[in-house]
């Protein structure tokens, strides 16, 4: 009786954390400083490991950049294709650093992603992408990211 009741309130849980990062991760209607494109892998069980590039449009210009992250939670492994609109961009050092967040997706072959990142200097990216592969994700993670020029 009791894995049952235990089972009941993982499952429950679950469904609340997913509807709570659905909601998050939706990007404010102002318009935004920048946006950015990312490839990405992840591979994860229990915890995961990112690691990935993007380009970041901002003032007319494209500026390289590398992600790589650590999270808690989610299972399988995936490559992600991420864009998304920045805010809170006021000049280009504030973009690198560490960024700490929640997301959220699930792959089965093919699935969506969606993701709420922000740094120390007030930079916040809303990440919106498709999947391939063979994974479930939710929970926080953190990535440092880099400018490459």
């Amino acid at each position: 009786m009791k894995p049952n009741f235990i089972k009941s309130i993982l499952a429950g849980s679950a469904l609340f954390v997913i509807a709570a990062c659905g909601t998050t991760t939706n990007a404010p209607s102002t318009p935004p400083s920048a946006t950015v494109s990312i490839q990405e892998f992840t591979a994860a069980y229990y915890g995961s490991a990112e690691s990935g590039k993007g380009v970041l449009h901002y003032n007319g210009s494209k500026y390289r950049f590398t992600i790589n992250g650590v999270g808690a939670g989610g299972a399988g492994g995936q490559k992600v294709n991420a864009t998304g609109k920045v805010y809170n961009l006021h000049k280009l050092s504030d973009f690198a650093g560490t960024y700490q967040g929640v997301s959220s997706g699930l792959t089965l072959i093919e699935g969506k992603m969606h993701a709420k990142l922000k740094n120390g200097n007030g930079v916040e990216m809303y990440l919106a992408g498709d999947t391939e592969g063979v994974a479930s994700s939710i929970g926080v993670q953190a990535y440092a990211v880099s400018l490459t020029h």
